[in-house]
């Protein structure tokens, strides 16, 4: 039982060791969290520390801020990094531990003025010092920190250059494309008018048959009209009997009947009934073939 405590102490300390470890590798990321020496401290560095012309690389500002004896938010930076060139946006990030603040900024930036070319293939670039300011209790405290050398070396050397054959590296492989709309969400809107031009097709198409229904009905409910008044007539007056039958033969469009029809309506005497039912009768007949 000894024993096995024993180990189950060992075990624990060495749980307790590995966290402390990443703790402690977490906070040696961003900087140390430790209550600073002063109520503002400021550090610099670049990543990496020497560059090829045009290469990228990460100036990073480092301030410390005990929140005990200073107001963060009194904080004032300022910074020039001529004759580097920023190359994207810059990250800031904020860490709180108890009474610390830390605070980094990273700008990328790349040396590709004239000021990175030196006759000897290296350069030695010296950039203006960071200069902050925060208020304390006691006043105004100020500190400025000093950019590390940064050493930035030609691409090409005078060897190279003076070579009979100059060693010469190339990349013929193709960018990668660019598009201004995506395809697949080019497709997807091809697919969706795709489809509305095929559901208009048919309904126009439905559309157009509804409509020839309509025109081949309308004669046919005409003529249906005619014969009925027609019928009708035959118990009215002359003119009566004239008027149906000239409505009869609009009816009958180009109906051999037709022809009938009109001298019927305009012949002399007045048409009779029994005239008016054979001519209806005729006309049922050849609609019912």
């Amino acid at each position: 039982m000894r024993a096995i405590g024993r180990t189950a102490a060992l075990a624990a300390l060495a749980g307790a060791a590995a966290v402390g470890g990443l703790l402690a590798l977490s906070h040696g990321a961003t900087g140390t969290i430790m209550a600073p020496s002063a109520p503002l401290i400021a550090r610099t560095n670049f990543d990496p520390p020497a560059a090829a012309f045009g290469d990228r690389i990460d100036a990073t500002i480092t301030i410390e801020i005990d929140r005990r004896r200073a107001r963060p938010q009194t904080l004032r930076l300022s910074y020039d990094l001529a004759p580097l060139q920023p190359i994207g946006p810059t990250r800031t990030s904020r860490v709180m531990s108890s009474d610390v603040e830390l605070m980094t900024i990273a700008v990328p930036v790349a040396c590709i003025t004239d000021a990175c070319l030196a006759a000897r293939g290296v350069a030695q670039l010296r950039l203006a010092p960071v200069k902050a300011s925060i208020a304390t209790a006691a006043g105004v405290r100020r500190v400025s920190a000093a950019w590390p050398s940064l050493a930035v070396r030609d691409r090409v050397r005078t060897a190279d250059v003076n070579a009979s054959q100059p060693p010469v590296e190339a990349d013929a492989s193709p960018l990668p494309p660019t598009y201004r709309v995506s395809p697949a969400a080019l497709a997807t809107i091809l697919d969706v008018v795709a489809a509305l031009l095929g559901f208009s097709a048919v309904a126009l198409a439905a559309w157009e048959l509804e409509l020839a229904r309509r025109r081949r009905g309308a004669p046919e409910a005409a003529l249906v009209r005619a014969i009925r008044l027609a019928r009708s007539a035959q118990a009215l007056p002359g003119p009566e009997r004239r008027r149906a039958l000239e409505l009869l033969a609009r009816a009958l469009g180009r109906s051999e009947l037709r022809s009938d029809a009109t001298r019927l309506a305009w012949s002399e005497p007045t048409p009779e009934p029994a005239e008016l039912e054979l001519l209806v009768a005729a006309i049922e007949r050849e609609e019912t073939l």
